[in-house]
Formats: structure tokens, C-alpha cells, sequence
């Protein structure tokens, strides 16, 4: 069995050329970051919130130094927002999502968060399934944009 070893690093320009080539289509681009965006993915869509000093960019890699995934957290009064989520189509099933996730919420609680939150595309199921792993729980539904709040008590959760 192999085993998966990630670390992660702040994101940086270079690596965005990278990320929006892992979003081929309008149907991954919604699954990624929900309505929030428009096909067709740009740079500047992708590094747009990069000016607010609440919130930071962060890439994961294995062995090399190209990245196989990214996450954003937004920080304010103690709370994180997790978004963003995304793993290079070519290291998919492999178990990474989950090793990511983790990655995410050791820099949220390193970070001072004592929650983390998110949205989810509702249809989503691997997404979703990966949180609810990670111990995050449903805490609400928008309907009109069909996504998932969840939230992981970092008080609480045993890492």
C-alpha cells in the first residue's frame, strides 16, 4: 500500500497557472467553488481575494515540488473558512481529499481558528463524504444555491 505524504506551503503565482489547468469544464468549476465564479476559470478569478490579509492561499505536495492540491482559509474573529478545496484530476482516488482536508485544518487550528466552516456542493458526495470523515457536520442548507454549510468544533476535535 503506498503511503501518502503531504506537506503544504503558501500558494503562489506560479502555482495558479497550474490549479486553474485542473478545471476543465463548467461542472468542475461549480463543484470547486460553488457560484462564486465563471467559466471559463481565470488567473485573476483565482488570486481576486488574495489582497485580504484574512485570508491565505496554500498549495500541497508529495514528493516533488509541483502541487497536487490547494485550499484557501479566511480567518475572522477565530473562525476559518475552508474553501477552494481542489486536487490536481490526475492523483484523484488515491485518498489524497482526505490527507488535504487534514493538512487544512492543522493550518486553521495553527493558525488560532477554534472552528472551521465551510460550503459544499450539495451533489457533491465525495466532497461532502470527505468532510463528514474529517468530523466536520452539517449546519445548514442553501437551497437557492444548492450548497452545504459544515463546521468542525477545532475546541473538540481530536487531531
Amino acid at each position: 500500500m503506498m503511503c501518502n505524504v503531504l506537506s503544504i506551503r503558501p500558494r503562489s503565482n506560479d502555482d495558479c497557472h497550474l490549479i486553474v489547468s485542473w478545471v476543465p469544464d463548467a461542472e468542475a468549476l461549480y463543484l470547486f467553488a460553488g457560484p462564486r465564479l465563471r467559466w471559463p476559470l481565470t488567473l485573476d478569478q483565482l488570486t481576486v481575494d488574495e489582497q485580504s490579509p484574512e485570508r491565505t492561499a496554500w498549495v500541497a505536495v508529495d514528493a516533488g515540488p509541483e502541487p497536487i492540491g490547494q485550499f484557501e482559509l479566511t480567518m475572522h474573529d477565530g473562525h476559518a473558512h475552508l474553501g477552494r478545496v481542489l486536487l490536481d484530476p490526475a492523483v484523484r482516488g488515491r485518498g489524497l481529499a482526505h490527507d488535504l482536508v487534514r493538512l487544512a485544518v492543522a493550518r486553521a487550528h495553527a493558525l488560532g481558528a477554534t472552528s472551521i466552516g465551510l460550503n459544499v456542493v450539495a451533489g457533491n458526495r465525495p466532497a461532502v463524504r470527505t468532510y463528514e470523515r474529517a468530523g466536520f457536520v452539517e449546519t445548514g442548507r442553501q437551497d437557492d444555491v444548492g450548497t452545504l454549510a459544515m463546521t468542525l468544533n477545532l475546541a473538540t476535535h481530536v487531531r
